[in-house]
């Protein structure tokens, strides 16, 4: 047994995953607000980091974000929420007690405006795929930095010694900083083949070198923030003149994930659909986009 538990832990020390998300993966006459986002992660632990308590995980993450108006054909009279892009760099924790809870935090520093490079990514996305040439970018939010903390815990509610293919994990969550300040709470409900929290791609750390660790479900993950500050929608904190495109802030977000993740025990895929609220209420409606994401465990 124990050789076996060892071969099992030398198969998970690493991971390098990407997050590929576009208002087009939903529906490709969906162009707009949220329109491209791109996450690079590298997550590792330690292989004398776990103890009989707990197990850590650390990622580093860099990704950049666009936003534009409800179409991006408009122009500055129909623009109806702030253009910018989204540019930024984390460092991850993630804990999971011998309960299975997690308990993780993490840290941000992000850039919005011209130095996010979103104009010059977008520009070259189309100008590659030969669509249509952008005409908002001239009145993008002025530029900006800061800096983000947040915090998320989930705990462990089913035994899945008991209760197995359906799972319940409630999640709450906080940020704090002047790019995001908000409060969140959700509820992700799982159906189908999955390890448990700490080893499950549903918080992207698989374990296993087995056919039995094998993953393969279905979610659906709503979840309600409470925002304070979008830097995204608001600005820079510390801008001096007001913007060109004003946002108003939502202080109410919904969001909701359904979707799907399959784990072997080398790469992992997963799709989702994401339906959100008006993020700007200056916005005419709300908007929707895919997620895709992949990697590869060694």
């Amino acid at each position: 047994i124990a050789l076996k538990v060892e071969a099992q832990d030398k198969k998970f020390f690493h991971q390098f995953g990407i997050v590929t998300e576009n208002d087009s993966y939903s529906s490709i006459n969906n162009d707009g607000y949220y329109t491209n986002g791109l996450k690079l992660n590298f997550q590792w632990r330690r292989k004398q980091g776990d103890t009989a308590l707990s197990r850590k995980l650390q990622q580093v993450e860099i990704g950049q974000f666009l936003y534009n108006a409800e179409d991006g054909h408009y122009n500055f009279s129909k623009i109806d929420r702030p253009v910018t892009g989204y540019l930024y760099g984390t460092y991850r924790q993630r804990h999971f007690n011998r309960r299975e809870d997690l308990l993780g935090w993490d840290v941000s520093f992000g850039l919005i405006g011209k130095p996010a490079f979103g104009e010059q990514v977008q520009n070259f996305i189309h100008r590659e795929l030969e669509l249509y040439e952008t005409p908002q970018w001239p009145y993008q939010l002025k530029p900006g930095w800061g800096l983000t903390g947040s915090a998320i815990w989930s705990p462990r509610l089913l035994d899945p010694s008991r209760v197995r293919h359906f799972d319940i994990k409630p999640v709450a969550g906080a940020a704090v900083g002047n790019m995001f300040t908000h409060a969140m709470v959700g509820t992700a409900l799982l159906l189908g083949r999955f390890n448990n929290n700490s080893s499950t791609a549903f918080w992207g750390n698989h374990a296993g070198s087995q056919k039995k660790n094998r993953e393969f479900f279905v979610f659906f993950y709503p979840s309600l923030y409470l925002q304070a500050y979008n830097a995204t929608v608001q600005g820079t904190m510390f801008k001096k003149e007001p913007e060109v495109i004003q946002g108003r802030l939502n202080p109410f977000f919904l969001q909701g994930r359904l979707g799907f993740l399959y784990s072997g025990n080398k790469f992992y895929f997963g799709y989702s659909l994401v339906a959100e609220n008006k993020q700007s209420l200056t916005q005419r409606k709300g908007q929707h986009y895919g997620s895709i994401q992949l990697g590869y465990i060694w």
